[in-house]
């Protein structure tokens, strides 16, 4: 009650002071200034309307000063009252208070899904109503919590469901409640989907990590600490090295799969490493099993810290052993193969002192696609991609001087439908007419393999060591073009606005670049926007002539570029996550083994934007 009647309490207060002083103090000067009793009255009269208007003057100034008080008051519980609001409806917040039932605010009721004009009766409500509007699995969590803060006063947090049955995602409140120092019973409610989903997302993302070690045959993953002591070790480390998982952990490195010649010089590296020295780079090593064989495998490692910010190193191994095997088998198959059969089954050719074609067997037509009349005569730099051709003009003229006896080198042979073919070229000089025999070996799925290859454990290393995906990107379309040196690659990847975004194009002109950055992902614009919007390949053979290229021919035409074909790239579940633009400066169309190489490289590239995307 005091702060009710603090405002009139002060007034009475200074309107008695003053009364008093005025009464006694204007007698007293009167009785001693005034003789004359009938001066006296008519001075009473004058000195009681004086003091009428000096008090009312004394009240309006009292209450004129207590009134703009209040109004600032007013105004500054209004401002924050508007801010607080303000930031209830920013943070999704609401209030609520009980007293015999619960009483909601709007941005509360709005939580609550219960904010229509038709229901302001849900301003209040009682528990039973709250607990229906629950989902029924969180009900009786709530109700207990409820009881308690109702009943025993003790503090309330809790995480609950809306019940929304037709709704695909579930709406997670946070409901808190206390009792403040006037023993009364307020809270909030807070909308923490967001949280949730992210929470779940999270759970979901380190499964999918976790089984994506553990249901991997051929990836052995060990885990250590700072003094090489196995802290995880996953099922195919099991299979790959015989140690159970009990018989692994606690125990070191160096005593489990390390040779006994190596321990030393290992334990010694993976300490200076942890010390801040050189890292350990990823190679083939030769290991040991719990039985005492011993076994090859490509083995990368990466330090990480934990929740206490300790340092911890993980080894990811890839079985060799059969690779291996396959790879002795497969030199001793080639050696009996070279031995047996290498005339037959290669290109055998004779040409003059010049390099033009005088004779050649079957193989050649199979290999170049050139038929009898198409070959003899003509010089054999010309069947070859135009700077191996300048490269093998300058060695058959050094031949024909005498300067060099025979050749051995790769080359990259054009076939008859324009495609590149690696070849090992093996070339001698004869006498005495300086005539020229050689055969042609082709290495171009061998080539392709191991480039591949080189591809993919590049990738795993730029991934391990969590390289920009730019970066990882660029060397992905660096190592294609690298195959066929007239695709010009470009890498584009879509986000949730369905745009296409640059990721990666190194030899394509700055201009171009800049002008398709953010295509939208649609039909009928462009190669990769019709590709990515339909998530199939899309060709177009001449750029000039093709109708999703109507709006960007004065681009294209600009940039060189005459022909393009489009392949898109998916995650596991089957969402286009970019595109890969093939260019050239030619109309052309690729082949079966173009479309085969680059579906290779587009699985990089959605291995790479996935383990970004999970980082």
């Amino acid at each position: 009650m005091r702060p009710d009647l603090h405002g009139p309490l002060r007034l009475a207060g200074v309107y008695s002071l003053f009364s008093s002083l005025w009464i006694f103090g204007s007698d007293s000067l009167l009785q001693a200034m005034v003789q004359d009793s009938e001066l006296a009255a008519d001075l009473q009269t004058a000195k009681g309307l004086l003091f009428i208007l000096l008090s009312t003057l004394l009240i309006f100034f009292v209450s004129y000063r207590d009134r703009r008080a209040q109004l600032r008051l007013l105004e500054e519980l209004t401002h924050s009252t508007s801010l607080l609001q303000q930031t209830q409806r920013h943070a999704g917040l609401g209030s609520w208070e009980y007293s015999t039932c619960f009483t909601w605010t709007a941005e509360a009721l709005a939580l609550l899904g219960h904010d229509t004009d038709e229901e302001l009766d849900n301003r209040q409500c009682s528990l039973e109503r709250l607990l229906s509007w629950l989902h029924p699995a969180d009900r009786p969590a709530a109700q207990r919590a409820l009881q308690a803060l109702l009943h025993e006063h003790k503090p309330m947090t809790l995480s609950a469901r809306l019940y929304q049955p037709h709704k695909l995602q579930a709406t997670w409140l946070l409901l808190h409640g206390e009792v403040n120092e006037q023993d009364r019973i307020i809270g909030t409610v807070q909308d923490i989907s967001s949280q949730k989903r992210d929470e779940s997302a999270l759970r979901e993302s380190e499964q999918r990590f976790r089984q994506l070690f553990e249901q991997t045959p051929r990836i052995a993953v060990q885990g250590y600490d700072r003094e090489r002591r196995v802290i995880y070790w996953n099922q195919a480390s099991t299979q790959l090295y015989g140690y159970t998982l009990q018989e692994a952990m606690g125990k070191r490195l160096e005593d489990l799969i390390i040779p006994p010649s190596s321990r030393t010089q290992v334990a010694a590296a993976i300490q200076s490493w942890l010390l801040g020295g050189p890292a350990i780079p990823a190679a083939e090593l030769r290991l040991q099993r719990k039985d005492g064989s011993q076994v090859w495998v490509y083995s990368s490692h990466s330090i990480l810290r934990n929740s206490r910010d300790q340092l911890e190193m993980y080894c990811i191994d890839i079985d060799l052993s059969e690779q291996k095997q396959v790879y002795g088998e497969l030199l001793a198959s080639e050696e009996r193969f070279r031995e047996l059969v290498e005339q037959l089954s290669d290109v055998i050719f004779l040409a003059d002192a010049h390099g033009h074609l005088t004779f050649y067997n079957p193989a050649w037509e199979k290999l170049s696609g050139y038929l009898s009349d198409e070959s003899l005569g003509r010089p054999l730099t010309q069947f070859l991609d135009d700077e191996d051709g300048r490269k093998l003009a300058k060695q058959i003229s050094a031949l024909a001087k005498g300067e060099e006896t025979s050749l051995r080198s790769e080359y990259r042979l054009l076939t008859r439908n324009g495609q590149i073919r690696r070849i090992e070229l093996q070339l001698s000089r004869s006498q005495p007419d300086n005539s020229l025999r050689g055969c042609l070996r082709d290495i171009h799925d061998r080539f392709q393999a191991q480039e591949l290859q080189n591809a993919r454990n590049a990738v795993l290393d730029e991934l391990l060591a969590r390289r920009p995906l730019p970066h990882i990107l660029d060397n992905i379309s660096r190592r294609l073009q690298g195959l066929n040196p007239h695709m010009l690659v470009s890498i584009m990847l879509l986000d949730p606005q369905k745009r296409l975004h640059l990721g990666a194009a190194p030899s394509l002109p700055e201009s171009y670049c800049q002008a398709i950055d953010g295509l939208q992902a649609a039909p009928e614009v462009g190669s990769c926007g019709h590709a990515a919007c339909n998530g199939e390949l899309v060709i177009a053979e001449d750029l000039s002539q093709h109708p999703f290229w109507r709006d960007f021919r004065e681009l294209t035409s600009a940039a060189g570029l005459r022909a393009c074909w489009s392949l898109p790239f998916k995650d596991d579940s089957g969402t286009v996550l970019g595109t890969f633009g093939i260019y050239y400066h030619h109309c052309a169309s690729p082949s079966n083994e173009d479309i085969a190489l680059v579906t290779e490289f587009t699985r990089l590239a959605g291995l790479a934007v996935q383990q970004q995307r999970n980082y």
